[in-house]
């Protein structure tokens, strides 16, 4: 769309894996190296790993071109299979006539077809991408085809390409015996700002671009965004140079970039980072609004005349009150402030209402018949009744112990020294005896002879 504009051949910035886009900087010629070695001497298990977007996938098609005129490659794209849909993938991308209905139509065409490949001193490789999909009963048999060995070599090699929880996979403890036998590991590392701005020229240089397009500060703008990932690197890129050949910009500026980055930036609302210092309340879920003074803005003639006319008629009510009326309210009144206002000393006097339980003693009929008529219609008051004076109870002295018991014949016991002056007893109270009991019995038998 806009090779021309720019004078390219082709488009730069492709998101598909063409491995003659494939930029060899430090980091990837070392991981090509290192993974062509261990395919080349059959040693078996090789794992790389790599963040999303690093460029895994295009460094593996760069090795399978390479090695393709000496070794046996079947790429398994998806591992998310059953044990036997595996197994018939990789019998066909082998190129197996058979049939896999069990393990053992599987095993045995296909361990003929390993030493075939040693005899003609070719690798086999196993490439299994994405890698962390694998789940554990697949990776156990994957692990059992790497016992199809000879005394003095590997016959198969099997490549795991995966992104970095894959390695967490492996170290779970079922899946120890797998992770030992794994040889060969390299991570695929981002790209920093300086191999950032070496990725973007040399696709730009391999599409046919004669001059520098995007200048530095677009490029550190595109590093800014991408993190130095390729796959970002890309999307972004192809974006900054479409909007620019719409405004007919054949320089891109950090500006054009910038506004890319808006457009296919998500929204991400990140907390604010706190400590034990800095603590902040959560925000409130309404704005704030002042407290606004209330004022007498609404005062209406209508309720000025409406509380004259209620005052009016309490005054009127008050005016026309029969006497009697009033007088029975004010003593009703009165009344009410003598039993629940009245000071506590009030109380206690002779003129204090009864307690509870208390009766007021009756009035005498001389006393009554000494009332006038307006005082005995008059009610009398809870205050101007006297209390009701509780006699104090006998004083019964009892005889010491040590004192002998009367008889009932009527024989007087010999009285015993005593310690304290006793109160000398009445004719009709004769002196207790020493026991008590004996003694109220006594005086019942006396008083019922009496």
């Amino acid at each position: 769309m806009y090779e021309s504009f720019y004078g390219l051949e082709k488009k730069p910035f492709q998101i598909t894996t063409d491995p003659s886009f494939l930029w060899m900087g430090k980091k990837h010629r070392e991981a090509l190296s290192t993974l062509k070695y261990g395919v080349m001497d059959n040693k078996g298990f090789l794992l790389l790993t790599g963040d999303v977007g690093t460029g895994k996938t295009t460094l593996i098609n760069r090795l399978v071109e390479d090695i393709q005129d000496r070794t046996y490659t079947a790429k398994i794209p998806d591992p998310g299979l059953s044990k036997y849909d595996f197994f018939r993938m990789v019998s066909r991308y082998f190129g197996l006539p058979v049939e896999v209905r069990t393990k053992s139509d599987f095993l045995d065409p296909f361990s003929r077809f390993l030493n075939d490949a040693h005899k003609e001193k070719k690798s086999v490789l196993l490439l299994i991408d994405e890698a962390q999909r694998l789940k554990h009963d697949l990776m156990e048999e994957i692990r059992l085809l790497s016992n199809l060995e000879r005394q003095d070599a590997k016959l198969l090699n099997i490549f795991f390409v995966g992104q970095n929880e894959f390695n967490g996979i492996l170290m779970l403890p079922e899946n120890r015996a797998l992770m030992r036998r794994i040889t060969i590991t390299y991570n695929i590392d981002p790209l920093d700002s300086a191999e950032t701005c070496e990725y973007i020229r040399h696709r730009l240089k391999t599409a046919g671009a004669g001059y520098e397009i995007f200048s530095s500060a677009a490029m550190e703008e595109v590093y800014a965004f991408s993190n130095g990932f390729p796959r970002q690197i890309n999307i972004i890129c192809d974006l900054a140079m479409f909007f620019a050949s719409q405004v007919s910009q054949r320089t891109i500026s950090r500006k054009i970039v910038s506004q890319c980055r808006e457009r296919i930036s998500f929204p991400v609302n990140e907390p604010t980072a706190e400590t034990k210092d800095n603590i902040r309340a959560p925000a409130p879920t309404t704005p704030y609004q002042p407290i606004k003074k209330r004022r007498w803005t609404d005062f209406r003639s209508a309720w000025a005349m409406k509380s004259a006319a209620v005052l009016f008629s309490l005054a009127l009510l008050v005016i026309f009150t029969p006497q009697q009326y009033k007088n029975g309210v004010g003593q009703w009144i009165r009344n009410t402030y003598a039993v629940y206002f009245s000071p506590a000393d009030r109380l206690m006097g002779d003129d204090a209402p009864p307690t509870a339980g208390e009766v007021s003693p009756p009035v005498a009929e001389a006393d009554q018949d000494h009332l006038s008529p307006s005082e005995e219609s008059q009610p009398i008051s809870p205050v101007d009744l006297p209390l009701r004076k509780i006699k104090p109870p006998p004083d019964i002295r009892f005889p010491e112990p040590g004192k002998q018991k009367s008889s009932v014949s009527g024989r007087t016991p010999v009285p015993s020294k005593p310690s304290a002056p006793v109160a000398e007893s009445t004719e009709s109270d004769p002196a207790p005896p020493a026991d008590a009991i004996d003694w109220l019995l006594e005086k019942r038998r006396q008083e019922s002879a009496q």
